[in-house]
C-alpha cells in the first residue's frame, strides 16, 4: 500500500467502527465543529436539526440560508438559540441554494446541507461553473443506512446522482464509497458489487462488467478495500446465504458497502430499506471540494441531524487523493478484455 495511504488509512484504523448514527454523531463531535451552509432552512424540523447540531459541537459559525422571516419564526416557536448561526435572506430555493455554494467558495463553509428543497435545484446550483465545486472527480451519491436489526451501518452507492454509469464512472463510484467507509471506522471495507446472479452470466450484461472490475483485484488491495462480485444481495449481506451457495473469500456475506448496478435499482432499494424495514439513510455527495448533503424532504429531525454528522465526519477527514483514476493505469487491457462465462 502507498505509504501516504498508509497513513490515512492508519488513522481511520484508529477509529472505534461506527455502527449506527449515534456513533456516527459521537465521532463527528470529537472531529468538529466544522461550519456549514443549510440551503432552504424554512421549516421546523432542519432548523432543530441544525440547533442540536451546534448544541453536540459538531458544526460552528455556521449559516441558514432562506427565508430569513420563516427562519426567525420557527426559531422563536420552538425557542431555539440561533446566536450561533447567521441567517442569510434568500426566499427563493434556487437562490438560497446558489448562497450556500458562494458561502463555500469564499471558505465559509465546509459542508453544504440540503433543506426544504428539491435535489435537482439543489444540485444544479452546486455543479453550476459559478459554484466552483467541481474536482474532476466523478459526483456520486452515496447513502449511509441505519438498519434495524442489522449490526452495521450499511451503504449504498449510486443511488442518486449517476443514472446509468460507465464502467470508468462505476470504478470512481466504488472508490469514493470506499472513502466514506474508511471515515466510520470500516477498515478494510468489503465492496460488493450487486446483480442478479452470482456469476458471469451472458445474458445478465452487468455482470461481465463487474467481472471485468474485481479483475484489478491488486488495485483494489493497494486501495486498502476487498472488492467483489457479481452478488446477489442476499449473498452479499447474509453470511449463511454465501455459505450455502459456496460463496468464499472476504466480501461475500459481509458487505459493507452494495454498489448497485444503476440509479433505478439503487434508489428503489433506499426507499424499501426506509419504508419496509423501517431504516434510515444519510446521504452524501461527493466528488465536489466539499461534502454535498441531500437527504429527504420528508426526513425527521433525528435523520437530517444524521445527514449533518456525516458530512462534517467526511470534511474532516484527510482525503487520500482527488481522483480514482489511479486505479486505472495499467489496467486498461484488463478493462478492455473478454470474461469468462458461466455454462
Amino acid at each position: 500500500m502507498n505509504p501516504q495511504w498508509k497513513a490515512i488509512v492508519s488513522e481511520e484504523a484508529s477509529l472505534s467502527l461506527i455502527t449506527n448514527f449515534a456513533g456516527m454523531l459521537d465521532a463527528a463531535s470529537k472531529k468538529g465543529p466544522v461550519p456549514v451552509a443549510v440551503a432552504a432552512a424554512n421549516v421546523a424540523e432542519v432548523i432543530i436539526a441544525a440547533s442540536r447540531a451546534h448544541e453536540m459541537g459538531i458544526i460552528t459559525s455556521s449559516f441558514l440560508v432562506g427565508n430569513g422571516k420563516r427562519i426567525e419564526d420557527i426559531a422563536s416557536e420552538y425557542q431555539l438559540d440561533l446566536s450561533g448561526f447567521t441567517v442569510v435572506d434568500s426566499p427563493d430555493d434556487s437562490g438560497a441554494a446558489r448562497r450556500a455554494m458562494e458561502l463555500v467558495a469564499r471558505g465559509e463553509a465546509k459542508v453544504v446541507v440540503k433543506g426544504q428543497m428539491e435535489t435537482s435545484k439543489f444540485l444544479k446550483a452546486a455543479l453550476s461553473r459559478n459554484a466552483d465545486l467541481r474536482t474532476g472527480r466523478t459526483i456520486s451519491h452515496v447513502g449511509i443506512f441505519e438498519i434495524p436489526d442489522f449490526d452495521r451501518l450499511l451503504l449504498i452507492t449510486d443511488g442518486g446522482v449517476v443514472l446509468y454509469p460507465t464502467l470508468e464512472q462505476k470504478i470512481e463510484i466504488i472508490y469514493s464509497a470506499i472513502e466514506v467507509a474508511e471515515r466510520l471506522g470500516t477498515v478494510p471495507p468489503r465492496v460488493a458489487l450487486l446483480a442478479a446472479a452470482d456469476s458471469v452470466i451472458l445474458e445478465v450484461p452487468v455482470t461481465m462488467e463487474i467481472a471485468q472490475i474485481v479483475a484489478m483485484k491488486s488495485r483494489w488491495e493497494e486501495a486498502g478495500a476487498y472488492v467483489d462480485g457479481p452478488l446477489t444481495l442476499d449473498s452479499a449481506i447474509s453470511p449463511s446465504v454465501a455459505a450455502q451457495r459456496g460463496l468464499s473469500g472476504p466480501v461475500a456475506g459481509r458487505a459493507d458497502v452494495l454498489v448497485v448496478p444503476d440509479v433505478e435499482s439503487g434508489n428503489i432499494m433506499a426507499k424499501g430499506i426506509t419504508y419496509f424495514a423501517g431504516g434510515a439513510m444519510a446521504g452524501v455527495v461527493l466528488g465536489t471540494r466539499v461534502p454535498l448533503i441531500v437527504g429527504s424532504r420528508s426526513d425527521p429531525v433525528e435523520t437530517r441531524l444524521a445527514c449533518i454528522g456525516a458530512g462534517v465526519l467526511i470534511a474532516s477527514t484527510s482525503q487520500r487523493r482527488s481522483s480514482a483514476k489511479f486505479l486505472l493505469k495499467g489496467n486498461r487491457q484488463i478493462l478492455g478484455s473478454s470474461v469468462d462465462l458461466t455454462e
